[in-house]
């Protein structure tokens, strides 16, 4: 998980739940697994599910989105 104070966002990459942010301003979480929308949705928590199809028109779609940072703590 990283944090860009600039974006105010934190952001996880897990595989096991797909990227994951919390945006701090409104306290709203962006999920693109649908499953982890889901447990989201049962944690009653104010999140959106980025569909595949908007990575994908952005280029990052498929099993290859990967983000290169792989340490903990702030990126600004």
């Amino acid at each position: 998980m990283f944090y860009s104070s600039e974006n105010l966002v934190h952001v996880c990459l897990d595989a096991g739940h797909g990227a994951l942010c919390f945006f701090e301003p409104d306290t709203c979480w962006f999920a693109v697994s649908e499953e982890t929308a889901l447990k989201l949705a049962t944690m009653n928590l104010k999140f959106h599910l980025i569909p595949k199809e908007v990575l994908e028109n952005a280029g990052l779609g498929g099993s290859e989105f990967q983000c290169d940072y792989m340490g903990k703590g702030e990126v600004s």
